[in-house]
């Protein structure tokens, strides 16, 4: 196996609103190759992983010589991801294809160990949270490179069926320049995918509203959460994902606290509900039970209660679920 790593002077964050759900979090930028789509009898043969330096932001790639070498690909990516401390992954179609295929062939290769964190799909999305899928004839990572203007940008010559066939050339010849064509292709998949965060999130009208359909991290990636407001019932319902370490409780409303939360740990999934007010055409939450700097300290936060927006929902969200996970 060999590794290659290379330094690109790239700053700032994916959106202003960003830290508000990632602060803390480091992100890592996450694509492989593989020989084929079937993850029973392919395998993965090349990562690409994308993280912030001091300066700007270092790929690092992992990528086999042969066909025998796969478990080593997979320990060294999983390796990479703990050692620098990766919060979230970031991909394109990698709900779809790059996770559950590294999972598979983690187990395929009998390693003991799963990619369990949270993980922002920027395929999905888009899909799901913008009108972008509407506007072009195919939603693949190139086609929106070209409708963003940075597809000539791309240094690569190949496709990633093409790669395929050039592995098993390079397989047997290890022929430096067939490396080159492969690592370069792999590189700037993850480096535009990279790009087209900014690019993308910034025409994003309501950032929180997007991250509420898709969801959001909460408890430091532990959990995906998905609030929503029930207008007619008056009622914050708040669904999610338990990502790592699952746990069962309940929660019952009483006098003081008249909130409803259910953990499964056999679906992995929880749901928190909780009253509202109205004034009006005015949504507002009586918070005065939950102990929150960050509630208090919001300039939505009056006397106790919470005027709710599309932030203001999120963030009670996210605290909600939180408390509820370490009760």
């Amino acid at each position: 196996m060999k590794v290659f790593t290379r330094d690109y002077r790239i700053t700032g964050e994916y959106h202003p609103e960003w830290d508000a759900y990632f602060s803390g979090m480091k992100p890592c930028v996450l694509d492989i190759e593989a020989t084929g789509l079937d993850r029973s009898r392919c395998k993965a043969i090349l990562t690409g992983l994308l993280m912030r330096t001091e300066s700007g932001v270092r790929i690092t790639q992992f990528l086999a010589e042969n066909h025998y070498e796969e478990s080593r690909v997979l320990e060294a990516t999983m390796d990479y991801l703990e050692e620098n401390d990766a919060g979230y992954l970031i991909t394109f179609n990698g709900c779809a294809f790059d996770v559950p295929f590294l999972n598979a062939r983690l187990d395929a290769n009998f390693l003991g160990r799963q990619l369990k964190m949270y993980h922002f799909d920027l395929y999905r999305f888009l899909r799901k949270c913008t009108d972008l899928k509407g506007r072009l004839e195919s939603m693949s990572q190139m086609s929106i490179e070209n409708y963003y203007g940075i597809l000539s940008d791309r240094g690569d010559t190949i496709t990633g069926k093409e790669s395929v066939a050039l592995f098993d050339q390079y397989a047997i010849s290890g022929n430096s320049t067939i490396e080159k064509i492969i690592l370069t292709h792999n590189r700037e998949d993850v480096l535009h995918l990279n790009r087209l965060m900014y690019l993308t999130l910034a025409d994003v009208p309501d950032i929180h509203q997007a991250m509420a359909s898709y969801g959001f991290p909460a408890s430091e990636g532990r959990l995906s959460v998905r609030p929503k407001v029930k207008n007619f019932a008056r009622i914050l319902r708040i669904t999610g994902e338990q990502i790592t370490d699952p746990v069962a409780a309940a929660y019952f409303p009483d006098a003081d606290v008249p909130v409803t939360a259910t953990f499964n740990a056999t679906s992995s999934s929880f749901e928190i509900t909780a009253p509202l007010n109205s004034h009006g055409e005015e949504l507002y939450m009586d918070v005065s039970f939950i102990d929150s700097p960050l509630l208090r300290a919001d300039p939505d936060y009056v006397n106790g209660y919470l005027i709710l927006n599309s932030r203001t929902v999120n963030i009670v969200s996210k605290v909600l679920s939180e408390l509820y996970l370490l009760k």
